[in-house]
C-alpha cells in the first residue's frame, strides 16, 4: 500500500466545507460529473464521469460532522479531514508508480476546483465540457505540450510565456480571439494543470492525461472545462476546445510514430 497526502487551503469555514464534501449535489459541483447516494455511515456513494466512461462506487466507512469523512473502495481508503483553513486528504491504495503520480495529480486538480467553487461559485450547479483525444507519448511529453510556450502555441493558443507554478499568471489567445487569462491553481510537473479562467466567469480549465486501458503506448489527452454560470460563447468555446484536443492528439501521435 502507498499513501498520498495533500493539504488544500480553502476559503470557507469547516461547516461549509463539510457540506461540500457530503451533499451529492455539491460533490457534483467540484468532484465527479454526476453523484448519487448519500454520505452517511454504512451508505454508498456513486461517482460518475459519463463522458469519460468512468464510474466508481464508494462505501462510507465513517462520518464525523464538520470534521472527517472516510470512504473506501477495497482495498483503497480515502480520508478527508477538515482543519482550520483547509482540508487534509489521505488516500491509501496499492498504487504503482504511474497510478500514484496520476492519482495525486488528479486530486490536486479536484481540490483546486473545490477551492474555486467555495470561493466564487457557492451553491451553483456545475457544467462540465470534456474534450478528449487518443495520443501516443508519455505523460511528461504531454505535459510539455501543456506548458511550453512554443509547443502550446502549436495546438491550443498563442502565448509568449511558459505555464508556471501555482499562483503564476497565464495569458493565452485562442484562434477565435477568446483570451484565457488567470492564475494557475494546480500544477503537477510532468502531469496535469488547472487554470482559473477569469475571462469566462472564473471557470476552471484543466489539461490532463489518462492511461488508455487498451494500449501500453497510448494515452488520452483531455481538456476539461468546468463552469458555474451561463456564458453566451459557451458552445463556441466548447467546439474550439474539441478542435484543440484533436490537434494535440494528432500531433503527439505523429511524433510518437515518426
Amino acid at each position: 500500500m502507498r499513501t498520498i497526502r495533500i493539504f488544500q487551503p480553502l476559503p470557507a469555514r469547516p461547516a461549509r466545507v463539510f457540506q461540500a464534501l457530503t451533499d451529492p449535489r455539491e460533490l457534483a459541483a467540484w468532484q465527479a460529473d454526476a453523484v448519487k447516494g448519500r454520505v452517511a455511515r454504512g451508505g454508498t456513494l456513486e461517482l460518475e464521469w459519463p463522458r469519460l466512461g468512468v464510474s466508481l462506487a464508494l462505501e462510507v466507512e465513517d462520518v464525523v460532522p464538520e470534521h472527517r469523512v472516510v470512504l473506501a473502495h477495497a482495498p483503497a481508503r480515502l480520508e478527508l479531514t477538515l482543519t482550520n483553513g483547509g482540508l487534509e486528504l489521505c488516500h491509501s491504495a496499492p498504487f504503482d508508480d504511474d497510478s500514484a503520480a496520476g492519482t495525486e495529480s488528479s486530486w490536486r486538480v479536484a481540490l483546486a476546483t473545490l477551492a474555486t467553487y467555495l470561493g466564487r461559485h457557492t451553491d451553483r450547479a456545475r457544467r462540465v465540457h470534456w474534450s478528449i483525444a487518443r495520443a501516443g507519448g508519455s505523460p511528461e511529453l504531454c505535459h510539455a505540450y501543456f506548458t511550453d510556450p512554443e509547443l502550446l502555441s502549436s495546438w491550443f493558443g498563442a502565448t509568449d510565456r511558459a505555464i508556471g507554478p501555482v499562483g503564476s499568471s497565464v495569458n493565452i489567445t485562442l484562434g477565435t480571439g477568446h483570451r484565457v487569462r488567470g492564475p494557475v491553481i494546480a500544477h503537477t510537473p510532468g502531469r496535469d494543470l488547472a487554470l482559473r479562467w477569469r475571462d469566462a466567469d472564473d471557470s476552471v480549465l484543466v489539461f490532463r492525461t489518462l492511461p488508455d486501458p487498451t494500449s501500453e503506448t497510448k494515452r488520452h489527452v483531455l481538456i476539461g472545462w468546468s463552469r458555474w454560470s451561463e456564458l453566451p460563447a459557451a458552445d463556441e468555446i466548447g467546439r474550439e476546445l474539441d478542435a484543440a484536443a484533436e490537434r494535440l492528439g494528432r500531433r503527439l501521435s505523429g511524433l510518437f510514430h515518426a
